[in-house]
């Protein structure tokens, strides 16, 4: 592990790729998952909130492995999120 102060651009760009895929990884998973149950403007939605968070993450942390445990965080607090909307639409004191 360097201090990054004397890597080239192709080695920080690669960082940065890699650390981003990183992110988006589980996020894409969760999207496709919804999409394929389907749910078209949940994914979509869930997709660019998911994206934009992550990419605020992935530029943050300084591991491939923080950017990899921040996505799964991303995509299991979105799936959350999505069950208990769900359940409060379709709960039985609401009708």
């Amino acid at each position: 592990m360097s201090d990054r102060l004397l890597w080239t651009r192709r080695q920080k760009a690669r960082d940065a790729a890699l650390k981003l895929a990183a992110c988006l990884g589980p996020i894409a998973v969760l999207v496709v998952v919804v999409v394929l149950t389907g749910g078209r403007a949940t994914a979509v939605a869930m997709g660019s909130f998911g994206g934009l968070v992550a990419l605020v993450i992935a530029t943050d942390v300084r591991t491939p492995r923080g950017a990899l445990i921040g996505g799964v965080a991303i995509a299991g607090a979105l799936l959350a999120l999505h069950i208990a909307l769900a359940w409060l639409i379709d709960h039985p004191i609401l009708e």
